[in-house]
């Protein structure tokens, strides 16, 4: 189904006027953008305005309530497709991007401690909710404890070559450009399962070498733009071991020893480009060849380890707790390499298909197991990554949200 290209009207004349992407704060002003046609929109004072990525909703009350703004200002929204039950078109507009003069302004700002959210690939892809980061919504970021915000570059590959997706670049840099504002940091990941070819199981990367080629020189081509907008945080291999496991085309040795060339050697291309720090991103580290672990300590500032193991009816406590053991097995191995580690990404649910029944009536129990395993490692990380804070909507989610930030105040 497609989505819902969401108050762009509305939008552009405050991009352009405040070089970052919220809604406007102020509701009845005639303001111009492209609309159908490229009217104005015009909204009424005090009138409900969707934010981005509510709309078209997913339960009756809200898509009834989202279609009937886009009835009564057709100017405010993107295309719909009425033979699609009503949903409206992806995102086919560019949105200007941030003033060189606030581009300029931009600092770097890193916290002795990295408190991350990771907001997961959906609201970069072309077709996807394409949520915005809004002053509200950061305000609220930080008040959980949260001093970092993870989020994800997915270019698209275009005659052989991997580029820039321009419409959904154009999100990105303005979300870059909010974040900092409200004095978080930015770490920004290349995201290798979304960059070749939107591949899934099964899909193939072809020859590695020819990918090598491609996606170094797409590496540095996104460094040198985060090294533009003072990205604190960039990770130009993010989890590459889950795609690059899943080329049947790749024998198991070539799969270790083309991520064992992949992890340095991306690294290396965003060093010409990018003074900020660089962060590794791999799974089930214990499972690795030992020169996969090596190749993860190699060219970076921070290696990070990502742990979410499945909760559904099937999870078992006891083994859920062992998957944590990851931590000291990767710290260990970290100190052994001169390297500081941390926690990358810790998850319970899918940023695509949610959060099984099991997560939902067990949120604050099992994101204890992964608090309590973190604390104990030695040596200490230098970070840890939530994903998704949808959680915090969940039946526990205030529970766990307050557990989160305790869990903060101690790392």
């Amino acid at each position: 189904m497609k989505k819902l290209l969401i108050i762009i009207g509305i939008v552009v004349v405050v991009i352009g006027a405040a070089g970052f992407f919220v809604l406007p704060k102020i509701a009845g002003q005639r303001q111009g953008g492209p609309g159908q046609g490229g009217s104005p929109c015009a909204v009424a004072a005090g009138e409900w305005v969707p934010q981005r990525g509510e709309c078209p909703g997913t339960g009756v009350e809200m898509r009834t309530k989202c279609n009937e703004f886009c009835e009564k200002h057709p100017d405010c929204c993107g295309e719909r497709n009425e033979n699609a039950g009503g949903s409206f078109g992806g995102r086919e507009e560019i949105l200007p991007l941030p003033a060189d003069k606030v581009i300029s302004r931009l600092k770097r700002n890193y916290p002795a401690t990295i408190k991350a959210l990771n907001e997961g690939p959906n609201i970069y892809t072309r077709e996807g909710p394409a949520e915005i980061f809004s002053e509200e919504k950061l305000e609220k970021i930080k008040a959980i404890g949260f001093n970092t915000i993870q989020v994800l570059l997915i270019g698209k590959k275009e005659n052989g070559q991997l580029v820039f997706n321009e419409v959904n670049n154009a999100v990105l840099l303005n979300d870059i450009v909010a974040i900092k504002k409200q004095g978080l940091a930015v770490w920004v990941a290349l995201d290798i399962a979304g960059v070749p070819a939107n591949m899934g199981v099964g899909n193939s990367l072809g020859d590695y070498e020819i990918f090598k080629a491609s996606f170094l020189e797409f590496t540095k081509k996104s460094a040198e733009l985060m090294e533009q907008y003072k990205v604190e945080y960039f990770t130009p291999n993010n989890e590459p071991d889950k795609p690059f496991k899943e080329q049947k085309n790749w024998s198991a040795t070539e799969v270790n020893n083309n991520l064992a060339d992949f992890l340095p050697a991306t690294n290396a291309a965003a060093r010409e480009k990018f003074s900020g720090k660089l962060i590794n991103k791999i799974t089930q580290a214990e499972h690795h060849a030992q020169k996969v672990i090596d190749a993860s300590f190699q060219n970076v500032d921070i290696a990070g380890v990502d742990v979410g193991p499945a909760m559904d009816e099937h999870t078992n406590l006891t083994r859920y707790k062992e998957e944590f053991e990851s931590y000291q097995y990767y710290a260990t191995l970290a100190e052994k390499a001169g390297v500081p580690w941390m926690n990358a990404e810790y998850w319970q649910g899918d940023f695509d298909s949610g959060y099984s029944n099991f997560a939902k009536n067990n949120e604050l129990e099992y994101s204890k197991i992964s608090f309590d395993a973190y604390l104990k490692v030695v040596p200490k990380g230098k970070g840890y990554v939530w994903n998704d804070i949808r959680t915090f909507s969940l039946p526990q989610g205030e529970e766990t949200k307050n557990a989160l930030t305790e869990f903060f105040n101690k790392i």
